[in-house]
């Protein structure tokens, strides 16, 4: 399964909150990040990821819950979309 999380920062960033992001990453290889944004805008980043399950990547997300906000939305590529609406 493919998601797309909207970030926020719940207060400004520290080195030690960085490191605790790289290991939650480095220590949950089912979840594949395969993007990470800083954005402009309402939101402060966009991660991009892939896990077998939404129960897997839900335990994943809820680690940065501290420092972060989230709003995760599930997301297909398109050729899978398309079979699905009857469209190919």
């Amino acid at each position: 399964m493919h998601f797309v999380t909207l970030i926020r920062f719940k207060k400004k960033l520290t080195k030690e909150d960085v490191d605790r992001t790289d290991r939650i990453i480095r220590e949950n290889p089912s979840v594949k990040v395969r993007e990470m944004l800083w954005t402009f805008g309402h939101y402060d980043g966009i991660l991009v990821a892939e896990a077998p399950d939404a129960e897997t990547y839900l335990k994943f997300i809820l680690q940065f819950t501290d420092y972060l906000s989230t709003e995760t939305l599930a997301a297909f590529p398109r050729e899978q979309a398309l079979k699905l609406a009857g469209l190919r």
